[in-house]
């Protein structure tokens, strides 16, 4: 493993950490500071490996075409886990969860159909807007579970309200990036 790897990997090692602790600490959206500071930590870890291991892989040369892969899986991994704790908790639609669940499949498919045409298919541009929309509601939804344990009361209820605009906006983003991944790989392999 080299280093950019392990920086990949460490979000994979997190997420069932952040669901542990999510679901065991927040109770009826409420959570003790402590458990919302740890929860956070471990949050911007994860979303700030996604941003570092490919920096990491492009400083030190260790670009790979496994690195290309396992970084989305990683990025799978950390993203539902914490879709999936926010679910569990009565945060996020359940419709919502699962058309994120179908678009990261979904893309993993067409990623598998393009490795066996013998195509490596990188991150596409809205790939990278998806990541940084799915970063945005997932901080929301862990703000407003800080909010509700913090101050509750009004603030908490707006907040409630704009964090589920930007988890419709997620399930939106899915359906749409999965289209976008489905025809970047028509539109290489037809190039073959």
């Amino acid at each position: 493993m080299n280093p950019a790897t392990i920086v990949t990997a460490s979000r994979i090692a997190l997420s069932p950490v952040f669901f542990f602790l999510y679901t065991t600490a927040v109770r009826n959206g409420v959570a003790t500071p402590l458990a919302l500071a740890a929860l956070w930590v471990i949050f911007f870890v994860m979303e700030i490996s996604d941003f570092v291991d490919g920096q990491v892989a492009r400083r030190t040369g260790t670009v790979t075409d496994i690195g290309k892969v396992f970084d989305p899986f990683a990025d799978s991994v950390a993203r539902l886990t914490y879709f999936l704790s926010f679910m569990v908790a009565g945060l996020l639609p359940a419709w919502v969860f699962l058309l994120v669940l179908y678009r990261d499949l979904g893309v993993s498919y067409v990623r598998l159909l393009a490795m066996k045409s013998g195509i490596t298919m990188s991150a596409q541009i809205s790939g990278k807007i998806k990541a940084f929309i799915y970063a945005i509601a997932g901080g929301a939804g862990l703000l407003l579970a800080s909010l509700n344990s913090l101050v509750g009361g009004q603030v908490a209820a707006v907040f409630g309200t704009i964090t589920q605009v930007s988890f419709w906006i997620c399930g939106a983003t899915a359906v749409w990036t999965m289209i976008d991944y489905t025809l970047a790989y028509r539109r290489l392999t037809m190039r073959k």
